[in-house]
């Protein structure tokens, strides 16, 4: 009884997993050699000499030779069909170029305008900030520094320009720092009145080169440091305010001196200089300025002072976006690079106004829904591409562009889907052998037909687990019984990955070219569904260690990730076309 419920097991689950027909290794002749240059140069010459099927079973037992592996590819994916002429190649690969070619350009202008959306919303939100809100804690060290350098050179100019008044005693100093904040604010007001043109930019600086308040005083100097950058727990309004106090008592004290300045004096046009130097050290790349408006005086007296601060945010561009681009981008979204705008971000534009549908400048008309869609994508892909395998030789800048070209395209195309992480491992090899965009996303498109399933929109995961629990009751009921007992780890959830990428990340790059032409060459020789039987072989390889170990579902998770890359992957292709012929041999002796 219990010989016929196996019996009736095996042709109920596994009869569907191999081909019935079995193929020789060794008829008509031995394939351990796989396909050779010398055997693939006589096809293309006679497309007659060999049996499409014969050149199958090569593949699937010996593999190919890596020379020919980007002219055997694009057969075994389905770019080519087996029998088409050197001309017949030549009209599907233009064809294919010219849909290639034109799915860029309509993701390009979609992108366009992806990218403009970003930079209107980065200024706006620029806008909104103040000026020491949006500064990380290194660019608020460099301000510190540059704040109190700004501070001694103001100090310097100051003192040149009211030596009469700074001879007077430490007492009266003091006393003068520490003005009611009432009068301050009075002297402002009537020194508006009489003078228009006064006027402020961040931080307490006035454009006659005067920094914060009680520019001069050591005392003073320190407290502005402090209340403008040290304190990080105030608010932005505290800011604000402590801005606009320290502004007013500058203006107040310049109202009530003694002795003040002639607007038209060399001091005053050193002073200016000096401002000028202060500034572009004052402002970082990605700090946000709070500009103040002025009168049309005060306007010509500071032109000099904000195009130098204009100038200096350029020049530091190039320095900050390194710094950006040296972190690690595996902890950060794409979207942090523009955290750090370049000048033209800041271009006044008009937020309210909003249109049904973006107009690309090719005159593709974008709808909404589809632009959000796109610009979720696109992110999720640049931050996989700038991660993938960067450690392997070929992916330099210019063929992680390839990359993310032929990947925006495929998505492009299949937008509805999206892009889930793990498209990028499956695309790599493909373009490492084939090194050709149009190529590489021809058979990309190809392959995605089959691994699709495999991904959570897909149902394909939950029948793989379910067929290798099958496949290993019925092949080892010793290790399924462990796994059973040990918490029960027959659902196989361990081998998701592998499924996932058809065990790229398991492999190195060479061992993944193998495993993933016997993969597709074994559709047409022995079983649609190899890649179970590669599983199987891969925990069939290290049986006796999971028994001797006692492992439960923890162990053997821990056990194959540090076991990734390090495979006897020749010997598991043989174990897999081993435990095929196996299952091959219980259906046709049922």
């Amino acid at each position: 009884l219990a010989y016929c419920r196996h019996l009736s097991t095996v042709r109920t689950h596994l009869s569907a997993l191999v081909n019935h027909s079995i193929v020789s290794p060794d008829v008509p002749c031995s394939a351990s050699a796989g396909l050779t240059v010398d055997i693939w140069h006589r096809y293309l010459q006679d497309t007659s000499s060999y049996e499409d099927q014969e050149l199958l079973r090569l593949i699937y037992y010996g593999g190919i030779q890596h020379e020919i592996r980007k002219a055997v590819w694009p057969f075994l994916l389905g770019h080519y069909q087996f029998g088409m002429t050197e001309a017949e190649r030549k009209e599907a690969d233009e064809q294919t170029r010219a849909c290639y070619e034109h799915t860029m350009a309509e993701w390009l202008g979609c992108e366009a305008i992806v990218r403009q959306r970003e930079k209107e919303s980065h200024a706006a939100a620029l806008a909104k900030c103040s000026s020491g809100a949006s500064l990380d804690s290194h660019i608020q060290r460099m301000m510190h520094r540059d704040s109190r350098e700004m501070h001694l050179s103001s100090q310097s100019c100051s003192s040149g320009r009211q030596n009469h008044a700074r001879l007077q005693s430490d007492s009266s100093s003091s006393t003068q720092v520490f003005e009611s904040v009432d009068e301050v604010e009075q002297t402002e007001v009537d020194s508006q009145l009489e003078d228009g043109k006064q006027s402020k930019i961040p931080n307490g600086t006035v454009p006659n080169g005067t920094c914060s308040p009680d520019s001069g005083h050591p005392s003073s100097q320190n407290f502005s440091i402090t209340s403008g950058f040290s304190e990080r727990s105030f608010s932005n309004e505290d800011s604000a305010l402590e801005t606009t106090k320290s502004s007013s008592s500058s203006q107040g004290k310049a109202a009530g001196s003694d002795v003040p300045a002639p607007p038209d004096t060399d001091g005053v046009q050193q002073e200016k200089l000096q401002g000028q130097d202060s500034l572009e050290g004052e402002f970082p790349t990605g700090g946000s300025v709070d500009f103040v408006p002025m009168g049309e005086g005060s306007l010509r007296d500071s032109d000099t002072v904000a195009l130098t601060v204009v100038e200096s945010w350029a020049d530091s561009e190039a320095e900050k976006q390194s710094l950006v681009e040296s972190e690690d981008n595996l902890s950060e979204e794409p979207e942090m690079e523009s955290l750090y705008p370049q000048l033209d971000s800041l271009t006044v534009t008009d937020l309210t106004s909003s249109e049904p549908a973006a107009l690309s400048s090719t005159g593709v008309t974008y709808s909404p829904e589809l632009l959000d869609m796109y610009t979720v994508n696109l992110h999720r892909i640049e931050k996989d591409v700038q991660r993938c395998d960067r450690n392997y030789w070929y992916f330099t800048p210019a063929n992680l562009e390839k990359l993310r070209n032929v990947m925006c395209s495929y998505i492009w195309q299949h937008i509805e889907i999206g892009y889930v992480q793990g498209m990028c491992d499956l695309l790599a090899p493909l373009l490492v052998i084939l090194d050709d965009e149009a190529l590489a996303f021809s058979c990309f498109t190809e392959l995605m037909k089959r691994m699709n399933q495999n991904f959570p929109h897909g149902g394909a995961m939950d029948t793989h687990f379910a067929n290798m629990r099958s496949l290993i009751q019925i092949l080892d009921s010793e290790l399924f019984e462990l796994m059973h007992q040990n918490g029960d780890y027959t659902h196989f959830y361990f081998c998701y990955r592998w499924f996932l990428l058809d065990f790229k990340r398991e492999l190195v790059y060479d061992d993944v070219f193998a495993v993933w032409e016997t993969i597709w060459a074994a559709a047409h020789v022995s079983s649609a569904h190899y890649v179970l039987f590669i599983a199987l072989a891969l925990v069939e390889m290290y049986r006796d260690i999971i028994l001797e170990n006692n492992m439960d579902f923890t162990d053997i998770i821990k056990f194959f990730n540090e076991m990734a890359e390090r495979h006897n992957t020749k010997q598991i292709l043989k174990l897999a076309r081993d435990l095929v012929y196996k299952v091959q041999t219980l259906i046709e002796n049922k």
